[in-house]
């Protein structure tokens, strides 16, 4: 059966690169420099590595806590810590990256998800939600100070807007599709093949995220929000709070109209 999926991954990827590589005409295909290439690449490289650090850890969360001899209810506390840690970090994080540099934030990023993986190695309840919170600020990091430092760097060094598009679609096509796909057979090899145990994902994980942070520190420069339109902590608490709320009356405005008006079909 595993020789039918990675003959079937072999294909569908020999379609795509021919898709890719042969879908457009050479009047469609929009003429760079050198130095924007090298640009790109670098952050392709650098994106694919942070996903990677990402993906590999997915599949074995719930399966890692479940070894430890931890239930469904442990489990499901230990999930929404780290995705409220999200919710809640993720609200001031973009802001925060803005005011102390977009490189920095990627790089306790890296230091952060580092961290969280160490954690998993512990079977000790209070060092896996340490580890489940610091997980949850690196997810907001991610989607957020990237693409941030990304898009500031690229008009920095005065590339052409409609370049842009092309980074991101690489960095989409390779670090959240290619990548994902490699991750989990990768993840698959370590843990199945090579027996190495369900913690050996967040190892390599960690190994990803540590040559990502070295590149970041070696070829990145730093750049910085608008300071005009930085605000303070505690507004970006309360703006944070109101939307949050709204969005949950919202819900539950829509939940209540669809109760009154859903009538069973049995009934």
């Amino acid at each position: 059966m595993e020789l039918f999926y990675y003959v079937l991954f072999g294909a569908m990827a020999a379609v795509v690169a021919v898709l890719e590589l042969g879908g457009k005409s050479s009047k469609d295909r929009i003429t760079t420099s050198q130095a924007f290439n090298s640009f790109k690449n670098n952050y392709i490289l650098v994106y694919s590595l942070m996903m990677a650090g990402d993906w590999l850890q997915g599949p074995y969360v719930y399966y890692l806590y479940s070894t430890y001899g931890f239930g469904k209810g442990d489990i499901g506390q230990l999930f929404i810590a780290g995705f409220g840690s999200s919710m809640l970090f993720g609200t001031i994080v973009g802001s925060l990256a803005d005011k102390q540099g977009r490189k920095r934030a990627c790089v306790t990023y890296c230091i952060t998800y580092i961290l969280s993986c160490i954690t998993k190695h512990s079977p000790q309840y209070k060092v896996l939600m340490v580890g489940r919170i610091l997980g949850g600020i690196a997810t907001s990091l991610l989607f957020s100070s990237f693409e941030s430092w990304l898009v500031a760097e690229h008009f920095k060094r005065g590339f052409e807007s409609q370049w842009l598009s092309l980074t991101f679609s690489k960095a989409i096509f390779v670090g959240n599709g290619l990548v994902a796909i490699i991750a989990g057979l990768f993840g698959n090899f370590l843990v199945d093949s090579l027996n190495l145990g369900p913690v050996s994902p967040f190892d390599a994980a960690a190994c990803f995220l540590a040559i990502g942070m070295a590149v970041i520190l070696s070829s990145w420069s730093e750049n910085y929000g608008d300071p005009s339109e930085s605000k303070d902590l505690l507004t970006q608490f309360k703006g944070a709070a109101v939307a949050i709320a709204s969005g949950i009356a919202g819900y539950a405005t829509h939940y209540v109209l669809f109760s009154e008006n859903f009538r069973p079909m049995c009934c």
